[in-house]
């Protein structure tokens, strides 16, 4: 079954070692980090994060 657990934006900064919610755009369009699941508050999958970062992060062009 897949992984559905999903991660607060805040911790996904954190995990990137980021502190700008501009640069977490600029990586959904320029570098194919995965879009938030939910809105309000702003959640990933916690998958999809983790198979971006191993995938090269931000070594990766947007498609």
């Amino acid at each position: 079954m897949a992984d559905i657990t999903l991660i607060q934006e805040k911790e996904v900064m954190e995990k990137l070692h980021i502190t700008s919610r501009t640069t977490m755009w600029k990586y959904c369009e320029s570098h194919n980090f995965p879009k938030p699941v939910r809105t309000r508050p702003k959640a990933f999958l916690k998958s999809a994060v983790e198979e971006w970062i191993l995938n090269g992060g931000v070594n990766q062009k947007a498609s």
